[in-house]
């Protein structure tokens, strides 16, 4: 039974959070500690005031007794603590990430501040009624509202409770009351201390569900990303697939439209390239297709550009901010670029390597001409490309 109360102490004096999370679990920490200290010193300075008020109001001439002016001078000193203590946490809460350790020292003196304080009037207490109500309930309080490491709070404790029962039969002579404090407030703390370690683990717990949810969703993220973005790609050329020219296409004619930017449609097929596919293989059919594609793609610089494969051995490019001779000159380097690779086709009958046609065609869009007629357009240029072949057709 030792050993399992032992073992459950241990784990909750030993919990802790990764070390890539233990800095963000300490700012978590002293935001909430310096939250509640904030309101623990209001929440003093006005019961301490009221006290002060009710005292000289209700007691009169009473008041000159030794007890009262002993209480009085508690109150007092209180609310000139908490006052400074509600300036510090103040000024500490403006940048919490950088005064994680002056948190934490101001914290635990704040505490013991209490606690003494608190152990003073039940020293007082005995005196008339010989209770240790303030202070027990001081010690509650310490437990359920700061978060403290385990340990910590135990010294703090320990700080405190050692000179209180030490000091306690100097105000207290009844053996009988002596021994039921001593019993009581020793009672009180360690029932606290442990409900202050389960709070703590709980804590500890809850930060790091969080962080595992949220690691959790991050990754769930990357991957819908990476899904999103294999959905854009064509597999086999690794430029943007027939979807996202669809979508870019849209855009950018509706983008054009609004401010009167000029766009040009660039409509690419590769020359003969079924007789290249039957004859040359599959494999060198895809090469070959990879190798033009990468061409294309170097060759559209700007970020506006937009490269995709239409279709089969069909590619597309959208250019934007290029007025017609500039399309022109452009598409002319892609069928240079291109016949520049190389590529032995010897089933060509225009040249002995692979070629392209292009048809192009650029407007600045209006209500006068649909997306539609505008990409049948440049397909039409195109088709009257193909009829020579190598060569680019402006409509």
């Amino acid at each position: 039974m030792f050993f399992k109360i032992f073992r459950l102490i241990r784990n909750f004096i030993m919990a802790s959070v990764s070390d890539k999370y233990k800095e963000e679990f300490a700012i978590n920490i002293n935001e909430i500690n310096l939250t509640r200290g904030k309101i623990t010193a209001v929440t003093f300075i006005v019961i301490e005031v009221v006290e002060l008020v009710i005292l000289f109001t209700t007691r009169g001439h009473a008041f000159l007794k030794k007890t009262d002016i002993y209480y009085a001078a508690m109150d007092t000193v209180l609310i000139l603590i908490m006052i400074v203590y509600l300036l510090m946490f103040v000024k500490l809460e403006n940048s919490i990430s950088k005064h994680g350790l002056g948190i934490k020292v101001v914290g635990v003196s704040f505490t013991i501040m209490i606690l003494f304080w608190c152990a003073g009037i039940s020293l007082l207490d005995q005196l008339s009624s010989g209770q240790i109500i303030v202070y027990s309930i001081s010690i509650i309080a310490v437990a359920v509202t700061p978060i403290f490491k385990p340990i910590t709070l135990l010294l703090m404790y320990l700080i405190v409770h050692l000179p209180f029962l030490f000091l306690v039969p100097y105000f207290q002579k009844s053996s009988d009351i002596l021994c039921a404090n001593y019993i009581n407030s020793t009672t009180f703390l360690i029932i606290s201390w442990m409900i202050s370690c389960m709070r703590y683990k709980n804590q500890i717990d809850d930060f790091n569900n969080r962080k595992i949810i949220q690691e959790k969703n991050d990754e769930l993220e990357r991957v819908n990303q990476k899904l999103e973005k294999l959905s854009q790609i064509d597999s086999l050329t690794g430029i943007f697939n027939r979807f996202v020219f669809d979508k870019t296409i849209e855009a950018e004619w509706d983008r054009c439209k609004r401010y009167f930017i000029p766009l040009s449609l660039i409509m690419i097929d590769i020359d003969f390239f079924k007789a290249f596919n039957d004859s040359y293989g599959h494999q060198a059919g895809d090469d070959c297709l990879r190798k033009v594609s990468q061409v294309l793609s170097s060759s559209a610089r700007r970020s506006s550009d937009t490269v995709a494969r239409y279709g089969g051995e069909e590619f597309a490019v959208v250019l934007t901010h290029m007025e017609k001779e500039s399309a022109l000159k452009f598409a002319e380097q892609l069928r240079k670029r291109v016949e520049q690779l190389a590529i032995p086709h010897m089933y060509s009958s225009v040249s002995n390597y692979i070629t392209i046609s292009l048809g192009i065609y650029t407007v600045i869009p209006s209500d006068m001409l649909s997306i539609e007629q505008f990409i049948k357009t440049a397909d039409e240029a195109l088709y009257e490309a193909k009829k020579c072949r190598n060569k680019v057709i402006s409509a």
